[in-house]
């Protein structure tokens, strides 16, 4: 338990970290993208305090799960709607708004949706298992939503802009993506030591991706102006 208790509080620290920097690129340019990665990094980071705080408390209180639920339904969500603004920026608020809207739905799943009070004694296995221990239609339709359309506009759409473009940063994204999608299939089989390493990991490829497309704006941007 005690290693749990470290990784998620290395994944809080992390995304905070992540989140403030990519908050501070987005206040010197004011790019769509920068701001719903930092979005998408400050939920990650916020998903795992609730898990955190769970730890700490021995299981999760029913309110901290429903916090949980939403948070972890939206990062998905606010991760592909920042890699369309950044590839596909016309398309952009049209995305944006479908995962806000997918975001409320999941709001109202878990606000509404009775919780298993017996399955939130075991933090990682309640992390895992939403459908078994918030068992609602809408909560799943808001689950599945968010990550089917978030998680395919940034795998896919970051594997589309490298055969156009040959940049390596959207290699990073798609492997970050890819390893989000593999964290979660650890925590569902119960493998809590390595599903907080390998967010972290997917947060920091994520992160040195974007990092890597201001990189090239600059350099173009520096170029045409010459």
């Amino acid at each position: 338990m005690s290693l749990l208790w470290i990784a998620a509080l290395a994944t809080v620290l992390i995304g905070g970290v992540l989140a403030w920097q990519l908050g501070k690129k987005y206040q010197l340019k004011h790019r769509p993208y920068a701001l719903w990665w930092t979005v998408s990094f400050a939920l990650a980071a916020l998903a795992a305090l609730t898990q955190l705080l769970a730890f700490a408390r021995g299981g999760f209180p029913a309110w901290d799960y429903r916090a949980y639920l939403v948070l972890s339904a939206a990062v998905p969500g606010f991760m592909g709607s920042g890699t369309v603004y950044l590839i596909w920026r016309r398309f952009g608020h049209w995305f944006l708004g479908a995962m806000v809207l997918f975001t409320l739905i999941a709001l109202a799943g878990a606000a509404t949706t009775p919780v298993s009070a017996s399955a939130l004694s075991n933090v990682l296995e309640a992390s895992a298992t939403v459908a078994k221990v918030a068992p609602g239609a809408i909560v799943t339709l808001g689950y599945a939503l968010l990550g089917g359309f978030g998680g395919l506009a940034l795998i896919v759409g970051a594997l589309y802009s490298y055969l156009r473009s040959r940049q390596s940063y959207n290699l990073l994204i798609a492997l970050g993506g890819i390893v989000f999608s593999a964290a979660d299939t650890a925590g569902q089989f119960g493998h809590g030591v390595l599903f907080f390493p390998a967010q972290i990991i997917a947060m920091l490829l994520l992160y040195f991706g974007v990092a890597g497309s201001n990189e090239v704006a600059a350099r173009q941007s520096v170029a045409k102006s010459a």
